[in-house]
């Protein structure tokens, strides 16, 4: 108790409780700013996943649509995403850039990094495959005989809808889930560990204004009052008496 007492009635305890608040919060600002970033970054992530993702389905789909219709719309659209990944053309945020280019700026670590961009090297390898089929349509499109024409759309189909085309898309698939998943994970764990430290932080705030509050009462000057003077009033004896 006397220790206690030492430390309130210290001078200087008013003003380290004060540094101890004011570095407290600087600290617990720049957490929360760290975790808004962590959030962000997950969002990107997401973002970068969903892209990839997306143009794969959009290759598949298109190259589906021309080697049934040989309408070709659809493979124009198909050399449209391959240009776009490129940085050849711009992509739907107005941007020229590669999707490598992209994701390297993003600051991924490197086991991310690798993920994310084999996921591009399996749709582009894949993208090969499209165009293999692609050149069996031009085959089919100028051959005369009937016959021939129709086993070339038969080779051609085969290899967009065949076992091999499903088992390739579903790498793709997965690796961009594994891209994602390790992202999440990790920034999961910074963003706990974040969250931990500013409980630490709010407590060490609380815990110090309330001591700084005690502090201020137990150095409170004590205001004694002194009771009023009683006047004692002689009476003055009538003359005469």
């Amino acid at each position: 108790m006397n220790y206690i007492n030492k430390i309130l009635e210290y001078n200087k305890t008013p003003f380290i409780l004060v540094g101890v608040i004011f570095l407290s919060s600087l600290v617990l600002l720049t957490v929360f700013k760290g975790a808004e970033r962590q959030l962000d970054e997950l969002n990107r992530a997401k973002f970068v996943a969903e892209e990839m993702a997306k143009s794969s389905d959009n290759l598949t789909n298109y190259a589906r649509y021309y080697v049934t219709t040989q309408d070709d719309l659809w493979k124009n659209k198909f050399d449209d995403v391959i240009k776009i990944r490129k940085g050849e053309l711009a992509n739907d945020d107005g941007e020229l850039i590669s999707f490598k280019d992209k994701v390297k700026s993003i600051g991924y670590l490197e086991s991310e990094l690798a993920l994310i961009l084999k996921a591009e090297e399996l749709s582009n390898n894949l993208a090969m495959l499209e165009v293999k089929a692609f050149s069996f349509i031009e085959k089919a499109k100028k051959e005369t005989n009937f016959d021939v024409q129709q086993l070339d759309l038969f080779e051609a189909k085969t290899l967009m809808f065949g076992e091999d085309y499903t088992k390739y898309k579903n790498q793709i698939l997965k690796t961009v889930q594994l891209f994602t998943d390790n992202v999440y994970n990790r920034l999961k764990n910074q963003y706990r560990n974040s969250m931990q430290l500013a409980w630490i932080l709010i407590s060490l705030i609380n815990l110090a204004l309330l001591v700084l509050v005690v502090c201020l009462q137990h150095k409170k000057p004590v205001i004694k009052r002194t009771p009023p003077r009683k006047t004692t009033t002689t009476r003055k004896k009538p003359i005469g008496k």
